[in-house]
């Protein structure tokens, strides 16, 4: 007796997805984006969360950062 499988494990399911947002950061990568300009869509990415506290998260790290950055670029 066989076994039939419809449709895809969890594993499978996750592993796509992975694969699919992989395949979305390799090609904002080919656009030849700098480091701010990454930041930049983390921060808006950020903004289309449904979580709001894993949004202010995100957006005060990236501006932390972004802070930080312009410090060392004055002080240089």
């Amino acid at each position: 007796m066989t076994i039939s499988r419809y449709g895809k494990t969890e594993t499978e399911q996750k592993t796509l997805l992975v694969t699919q947002c992989r395949e979305i950061v390799s090609e904002i990568m080919n656009f030849g984006v700098t480091d701010d300009q990454v930041l930049k869509i983390i921060k808006f990415l950020a903004m289309e969360l449904e979580s709001r506290d894993n949004l202010l998260t995100i957006v005060e790290t990236i501006d932390q950062i972004s802070n930080k950055n312009d410090k060392l670029i004055v002080d240089e």
